[in-house]
């Protein structure tokens, strides 16, 4: 019997990472090949960035909803469905001949990666006790990580011997084998409670994040008034979503879930990462390709580094997290990250192959020690019942991060770049690699702060603890 039960952990354990992999890769592999595709599609790199941040943009906005769909009617099911819809998805770009239709499957992927992202953490949650469960998270959350750091390197090696429509190819029989493979594997279970979706607020939020990120990745092309409104209206609506879910009772984000202060700081230390991951997967490319005129396959080889050391040190940290707590490798998870991107702002255009492979491998460990820990203390912060919430909630704070980091990040290149060059700058500009590398440290130098700022709250978090085991001791001494 136990054999068995363990076996059906495992396998439940296997499929669901499959898919997590494939989702948060393809939130990254297209970075590498922008540049190939604009020559490709006759289009501007401001207007093909968006092949990148829409996927992002349309799983942030629907990722909450396929959440509580999967408390509705089976985690299961919709985590499927969300297998269907990418693996889709992935057949429709690999056909795409223009831009726009390019972007409209990058929307029906988006929708796939928001319901699978949206429940993969919940199924493993219920799927494994709380001993075991830091462990298991930690495989998904190191899964994750993995995906987005690998695409920028899986896309390079596709890029150097196949066009650019692979990088979408190679998930089709990925995307069926993990939906048969779920048939047998996955538990699909009924919700105890299932609730009813809210409507109201759905609306109200998928509105809000359409219009408020759509805007901000305008912003990189200037400032105009419809830009402008979009911003407004996208804030007007945040604020009526919060409003409608205050008076709710059966709402699609309970705000009063982040009243609880060590839940909503470890979503603020995650959003910090991802940040990072999401500025540095777009920024490195270019550097690597453009100023330092290496093969796309070379530039992805040398990613490598992160996922590799990601993937040896990920389950690692999460097995270490179950033994001695998860507040110490966390905020040294994000100290090492912090110092890694610092390291960065020295990049030039002579530094060796080495220096820059040490420089990575500096953010690869601290994303390592972070990532996993970090999970397992946002899941284990809240009551059963509201796993898929969390799980959804979890899901969105990723990929905003990445998406805020991605826009962000190229913003203030571009704008740094312009400073620079005297005139508006969108693009690289041949022969000049000094000026994207003053755009490049500005952006690295912005990045640290922020994951610094994470750091201190994790080192806050760590202190909380420490007094907080310190008390349980003297009660019990007591």
């Amino acid at each position: 019997m136990s054999k068995n039960r363990t076996y059906g952990k495992w396998s439940i354990l296997f499929t669901v990472l499959i898919m997590t992999f494939m989702v948060t890769l393809d939130g990254s592999i297209v970075n590498v090949a922008l540049p190939v595709m604009s020559g490709e599609l006759n289009a501007s790199m401001g207007d093909i960035e968006w092949v990148a941040s829409i996927y992002l943009v349309v799983t942030c906005a629907t990722i909450l909803i396929f959440g509580r769909l999967g408390d509705m009617i089976g985690k299961v099911r919709i985590f499927q469905i969300g297998v269907i819809l990418f693996t889709v998805g992935s057949l429709l770009c690999s056909i795409s001949g223009t831009l726009p239709l390019l972007i409209g499957a990058r929307v029906v992927q988006g929708l796939g990666s928001a319901a699978a992202l949206a429940n993969n953490q919940g199924i493993i949650t219920e799927s494994f006790p709380p001993d075991e469960r830091g462990k298991a998270l930690g495989f998904v959350s190191t899964f994750v990580a993995l995906g987005s750091m690998t695409g920028p390197t899986l896309g390079g090696m596709i890029l150097t011997v196949l066009p650019w429509t692979y990088i979408f190819l190679i998930n089709i029989p990925v995307g069926v084998l993990s939906f048969l493979i779920g048939l047998r594997t996955l538990p699909n279970k009924k919700p105890a409670k299932p609730g009813r979706l809210d409507a109201k607020g759905s609306v109200l939020l998928l509105l809000s994040i359409l219009l408020l990120f759509g805007s901000f990745t305008l912003l990189q092309n200037g400032v105009s008034l419809p830009i402008i409104i979009g911003i407004i209206a996208g804030a007007v609506f945040l604020a009526l979503f919060i409003m409608v879910e205050k008076r709710m009772d059966d709402p699609l984000v309970p705000i009063g879930i982040f009243k609880n202060k060590m839940f909503s700081l470890n979503l603020f230390t995650m959003l910090t990462a991802f940040v990072a991951i999401g500025a540095n997967n777009i920024i490195m490319p270019f550097y690597l390709q453009d100023a330092r005129q290496f093969s796309p396959g070379m530039a992805g080889l040398l990613m490598t580094v992160i996922p590799l050391i990601t993937a040896v040190m990920g389950p690692i940290s999460g097995t270490m997290s179950d033994h001695i707590g998860s507040e110490l490798p966390t905020m040294i998870g994000l100290i090492f990250t912090t110092i890694g991107l610092a390291l960065m702002t020295m990049l030039g255009i002579d530094t060796t192959i080495a220096v820059i492979i040490l420089f990575l491998a500096v953010i690869a460990v601290g994303s390592a020690l972070f990532q996993s820990p970090n999970n397992s203390l946002v899941m284990g912060s809240v009551s059963r019942d509201e796993l898929g919430l969390v799980g959804s909630l979890a899901g969105l704070v990723r990929n905003m991060g990445m998406s805020v980091g991605i826009t962000a990040g190229t913003s203030l290149l571009y704008s740094r770049m312009s400073d620079m060059a005297g005139y508006r700058v969108t693009n690289y500009i041949p022969g000049q690699p000094d000026v994207f590398l003053y755009g490049l440290r500005s952006v690295y130098i912005m990045l640290a702060v922020v994951v610094f700022v994470g750091a201190l709250l994790t080192i806050i978090r760590f202190v909380y603890a420490r007094k907080q085991e310190r008390k349980q001791v003297a009660q019990q001494e007591k």
